[in-house]
């Protein structure tokens, strides 16, 4: 049996970030990364933008092979964890039985899959790993029409980029609007237009029902009826937590895994972070998941320093961001919970948003704002100011770059 002061299980950008901040922070030892990929960690948004446009062939990866030698991290790749059992510190793997003195879980997520015939048709795709992305690219070089089914961050930039490469591309989406989840009716109003303008036909309101075809998709088929003629077909509609290496570990699980501000799970010396990690946001009091790169790349630097006995844990505003279509759509705090929101501006001329919780700014959406904005916002977000803080203390648009 091998034994590491640190493991971490899986392979993706918090892992490369923990193991920087942990040597950086003082951590000693010898590490071990598991990961199911057959690469090394890279960065997720290039796969449904540049990557994916083939505008880079280069894979985007967060660390060279030379910084894991450098950093005494033996890398097994293509290797799952299969179970992790906290009371003797050992975690089975397909590489064998490993012990740990620490353990950081950071296996990602898994994008849903649509319990609909047809589903794994050839020319269906889902978008998570490199690999999938690459296999998107290649047969969209042979498709004419694409059905993208989803509206949320993966649909629509997956969606942009298949129309960038001269595709006809159509959205089927089960929501109002675009980008709906984010609550700002002008945005998504905004955003229909932008996609309409772009030749992209989007159908709102739409569950698939199945997908056709003989061989291959020929057509995707929503419950209404409505069949979109399709040669390749993407489907993003959400993720789930890849948490079934602790069903017996007795490791508490809340939507992922459940974890203290310092990344702490309820098993001794077991860390969670990324997009499996439901963590306590001490700025809002409660429990959050968010599963986007900029997530991914804090908590992974924060939860290294913790591992190296330094660090406060998560001690920030969140934000995250998408691109399509050249429009970069930024979002500040926490915007799943809220009561009102206040939206000024254009996707040409700048676009504010303000999120409420019971008075207090919560939240906050950008588009075409400067950086002094952009700090603004996460500062009245971290201060809990009035709703309408944002607002009256900018002219929107005022101070864009």
């Amino acid at each position: 049996m091998r034994k590491f002061d640190v493991v971490i299980a899986g392979g993706g950008l918090t892992a490369a970030r923990a193991i920087k901040s942990y040597r950086e922070a003082g951590g000693g030892g010898h590490v071990a990364l598991v990961s199911q990929e057959t690469v090394l960690p890279y960065h997720r948004p290039a796969l449904s933008k540049r990557f994916l446009r083939g505008e880079t062939t280069d894979a985007p990866f967060a660390e060279d092979e030379r910084f894991y030698r450098d950093h005494d991290v033996e890398v097994l790749l293509e290797t799952r964890v299969t179970s992790v059992d906290p009371g003797t510190r050992l975690v089975t793997s397909d590489d064998g039985p490993l012990h740990y003195d620490k353990l950081l879980i950071a296996t990602g997520a898994t994008p849903r899959r649509l319990r609909v015939p047809g589903a794994d048709l050839e020319g269906a795709f889902s978008l998570r790993t490199l690999q999938d992305s690459e296999r998107i690219r290649a047969a969209a070089g042979s498709a004419e029409r694409a059905a993208v089914v989803g509206g949320g961050f993966i649909g629509m930039e997956v969606a942009a980029s298949l129309r960038r490469l001269g595709l006809e591309v159509t959205i089927v989406h089960m929501g109002e609007g675009l980008f709906d989840l984010l609550g700002s009716r002008e945005l998504s109003e905004q955003l229909l237009a932008l996609y309409r303008d772009h030749g992209v036909e989007v159908l709102l309101e739409q569950e698939v029902a199945g997908f056709g075809g003989g061989d291959r998709l020929d057509y995707v088929e929503a419950r209404s009826g409505v069949c979109v003629a399709a040669d390749i077909a993407v489907v993003g509609v959400g993720v789930t937590p890849n948490v079934d290496l602790l069903a017996e570990s007795g490791v508490m699980l809340d939507d992922g895994v459940a974890v203290s501000e310092r990344f702490q799970t309820s098993a001794p010396d077991v860390y969670a972070a990324g997009d499996v990690a439901n963590f306590f946001d001490p700025l809002f009091n409660r429990q959050r998941r968010i599963e986007h790169w900029s997530n991914a790349d804090y908590q992974g630097t924060e939860v290294g320093k913790v591992l190296a006995g330094q660090g406060d844990g998560y001690d920030t505003v969140s934000s995250f961001f998408s691109e399509v279509f050249g429009v970069t759509v930024k979002v500040f705090g926490d915007v799943s919970r809220f009561d009102e929101v206040a939206a000024d501006g254009t996707l040409e001329s700048g676009l504010l948003a303000a999120y409420g919780e019971n008075g207090r700014l919560v939240g906050a959406l950008t588009v075409g704002q400067s950086e002094d904005v952009e700090e603004l916002a996460k500062d009245l977000i971290a201060e809990r100011a009035p709703t309408r803080a944002l607002h009256d203390d900018l002219v929107v648009g005022s101070g864009r770059s």
